[in-house]
Formats: C-alpha cells, structure tokens, sequence
C-alpha cells in the first residue's frame, strides 16, 4: 500500500493497479469489531486491532507520517511489561528479586552489549545464545532475562535463542530502534513511551479509497497465481479464497472475520453476514500485463509466483525461513492468571516455558493500550487479552486447550520470518542482488526486520526506484530508516 501510495500521487506519470487478496487492504495490520456486554445490561460496540498493535515511536515515523497525511494520530501509550510467573517474575516498572539476584551479570552484559555494537559486522552472523554462552552468563540470566526480553521484541516462531546478537544490541542502543534504555543493574530503565494505532481497517480503507480518486485501480479478493516476465510482465489471477484474512489464508477451522461494518459501508456492500461471508468480486479474466512489477509479499510466497525465478531470486527468496504462530483474542482472565503475573499495570506478558526455557509464549492485554477498547476498559467490561501461541511444529508445547473456548473472539494464524544470524547472513546482504532485473521490485519487512515502519520503508523505497520522490523529507528520523532500507536492500544512497 505505501507503494501505491507513493506512485498514485503522481496519476499523470503512472497508472497503478493493486491486486489484494483480502477483502481490505493492510494484510496483518487488521481489525475486527465486536459487542461488548456491559456491566450496565448495554453492549458497546468497539473495534479491536489483531495483527500490528503498535510500536516505539522513533522507529515508527514513516508510519506515523503516513497516518498524518489521513488524519490520523497514535496514542501514547506507557510501556509495561510482566516476564515470568512466581519468583522468575520481573517487570520494567518495579524492581524483583530475579533482578537483584542477577544484577552483576547484568551491569556485564551492559558492556558486553556495547563490544557487539562496535562489533557489528561481525556479531550479526552471531546468536544472542551463542554469545551468552561464550561469555559464560548463567542459565537464569540467559532464560529468564534475556530471552523473554528478545521475545518481547523479536518473538516469532520461537527462535529468540537464534537471534543475532547486533539486533538485540541495537534494541538498546540504536536511537532509530532502541525501546528501552539499559539499566546496569536492573536491565531496564523506567517505562518508555510507546504508540497505539487505532482502527488500522479504517486507515488502510481511508487510504484506499483517496488513492481511487486519484486513479489507482484495486483488485480485491484477488489472488495471484503466476507472473511471467519476458517483454510485458504477464500477472495470472483468480478469486481469492472466502478464507483469506490477515495476510493469509486462514484454515476452514478459523475464525473468519469479513471488513468491519464501517469499512464495508463505504466499500458499498453489505456488512458480514452470520457466517462471516462477505460479497465477493470477479478477478479479470486472462493475463493482466503491466511494465513493472512490485512484489509486496512473503519472500516464499513471491518464489511460489515467479515462472522464471533468476538464480539470486532463488537464493535469496529462498533462504527467508519462515514460522507459522497462532494468536488467540479472548476475555479469559482465569487462563492469564494462571500463566502470568497480572496486576492491572503490565499490558505485555512473556511466559517462559518451563519444559523448554529457551521458548516463551507472549501475551497482551488489549484493553489496556489500545484506543478503541479504552470505553470497554472506563466501562468495567471483561478486558481483552491476546496470546500468541509461538511455532505451530512446536504446538505440543502449548497450552491453548486451557482457554475457555466460550471466552474466545478471534483466532488468527500468521506466517512470518523470524530475525535469526541466517537471515541476516543469507538474505538481508543479498537483497539489492534482485532488486530490479526483470522489472521486478521486492518490498516487505522481510527484506532488513520485522517492523511495520521497515514493510512501509521499503515500499516507498519500491516507488523511489521507479521515480517517486520519497514523501516525508521534513521528518528526519522516518527519513533515517528510509535511507537506511534503500542502502540495504538496494544498494542506493538517498
């Protein structure tokens, strides 16, 4: 979508067309509605974000800007966190007796952390595992404070072991990146200020709806199966699957969730019925041609469509690994309980396994930061929760079976990379390697990390090189992480 934004601005220079597959744009940064009894007999209708919540507000500017140019701004919101369960329990807001009992190898891993920043090019090839274990810090440390601490920001698929060890230095001390700043005995320093999103359906179909004015033409419920490139790039289509949410295709089991009333409104259908269905739409008939192509996907899902992958595309696209996750949104406070230590203040949980220490289980409470859920949270109705159940291969390991099935909103399965050494070994120095031959252009957070503002970046680095001044000059920081993603992933300076 930023993509197409960027070139839609200039309607006289290109004529964009978006294929979707989802019956709204955004992919993961998606919304549902629901009623919410009331203590009072009332219900209150209120929308919930499932997908992207939210983020640090300095490596979120590009996002942030774009929000801007539709009226929309974060909230603030106070970063709270509650690791652990019992006496392995510490949070960033009080001080534990975990805390205390590790703080000398803390105040060592503080420097240790600024050796892998002076070091980076050779500490990205190497895990945070790998790394604790040759400075030989302790079981407790590695799996009760720095591991849930890299799952907090790098969770998916269970591979925070495997992360490298330059990212997880950055978090602290990059200013385009870093959440928290290091504390030399408790590991961090006070509660920093984040942002929450609001209704992110509502944003993508505002954007959505301006960017047809200006002449973009949008394919929804459209899925791509092949792309030919030889003197036109020949795009084969067919309907998307009715189960087609969040990004990808969800199983028959699934939830299923169609756009919120307010978005289908102004799609002009009928909102959802019963079932969840939402009016459909033909795709074209035939090969759609164009002269340039970006691929705004999954690494592995743009190797599936390629009928002419180069060698370095296959390489490259290749090596992105990827993990399925499962999250649940629910109002069972019983099973947060259980599992976690809840005290009305911390909004995100990590639960360290305790049959497999080196895995976590995250948890949110929804209500406590996100805008819309604000009158569910001043009403006193039951909070929302989210667990993210992490690496369906692992699954044996979860405990989702405690949920109370009657408590259970919405379930979601996401695939996505995870931020182990390999991918920044084998994928992120090789991007710039496919950027372009075959007229073809890659955008995603798989091409650097994991972030909604570097999918952002990356697409409007992805319209730069097709002549799209970049947007937002005035912000220095979104510029930062601009300059940043075209140097990556496209050997280009700004």
């Amino acid at each position: 979508m930023a993509a197409a934004w960027s070139l839609s601005r200039f309607p006289d220079r290109y004529a964009v067309t978006v294929i979707e597959a989802g019956q709204v744009c955004g992919g993961v940064a998606c919304s549902l509605e629901r009623n919410f009894p009331m203590p009072d007999g009332t219900r209150l209708r209120a929308g919930i974000n499932y997908g992207v919540q939210g983020g640090s507000p300095a490596a979120h500017q590009n996002t942030v800007a774009l929000m801007s140019r539709f009226g929309l701004t974060p909230s603030p919101v106070e970063l709270t966190v509650s690791f652990g369960k019992g006496e392995n329990n510490w949070k960033n807001y009080e001080r534990g007796e975990l805390q205390r009992r590790l703080k000398r190898e803390t105040a060592r891993f503080g420097r240790v952390l600024k050796w892998i920043a002076r070091l980076e090019p050779l500490c990205i090839f190497m895990s945070i595992d790998r790394l604790l274990r040759l400075f030989r810090f302790s079981d407790d440390f590695r799996y009760r404070m720095v591991f849930p601490l890299v799952a907090l920001f790098f969770g998916t698929g269970n591979q925070t072991k495997d992360v490298s060890a330059a990212i997880v230095a950055r978090v602290f001390l990059d200013e385009s990146m870093a959440i928290f700043e290091y504390h030399a005995e408790y590991m961090l320093d006070a509660t920093p200020s984040n942002i929450a999103f609001d209704n992110l359906e509502a944003f993508y179909e505002s954007m959505r709806a301006s960017m047809a004015k200006s002449g973009c033409r949008f394919l929804m419920r459209t899925k791509v199966t092949n792309v030919e490139r030889g003197a036109q790039i020949k795009v084969a289509v067919e309907a998307a699957p009715a189960s087609w949410r969040a990004g990808s295709e969800q199983p028959v089991q699934a939830f299923r969730v169609g756009p919120t009333p307010r978005v289908a409104q102004a799609l002009g259908e009928s909102p959802p019925d019963a079932d969840g269905d939402a009016p459909s739409s033909s795709p074209p008939t035939g090969p759609l041609e164009f002269d340039e192509l970006i691929l705004a996907v999954p690494a592995n899902a743009a190797l599936r469509l390629l009928g002419d992958p180069s060698r370095a595309e296959r390489r490259v696209l290749g090596s992105v690994e990827y993990f399925e996750d499962l999250s649940v949104t629910h109002t069972d406070e019983a099973y947060m309980r259980r599992h976690n230590e809840i005290d009305g203040r911390a909004i995100y949980f990590i639960k360290t396994l305790e049959s497999q220490p080196s895995c976590c289980e995250m948890g949110f409470d929804l209500t406590g930061y996100q805008p819309e859920l604000v009158p569910v949270r001043n009403g006193n109705a039951d909070r929302v929760y989210q667990t993210i159940f992490l690496n369906k291969a692992a699954r044996d390991q979860w405990t989702i079976d405690e949920i109370d099935p009657s408590r259970v909103i919405d379930k979601s399965w996401w695939t996505a990379f995870s931020h182990t050494y390999k991918h920044f070994r084998w994928v992120v120095p090789w991007v710039w390697s496919i950027q372009k031959p075959g007229r073809t252009l890659y955008a995603g957070s798989w091409t650097l990390f994991n972030t909604h503002d570097i999918a952002i970046a990356s697409g409007l680095a992805a319209a730069h090189r097709l002549g799209a001044p970049y947007p937002f000059d005035d912000n220095p920081r979104a510029r930062a992480t601009f300059k940043t993603v075209l140097a990556a992933s496209h050997l280009k300076l700004a």
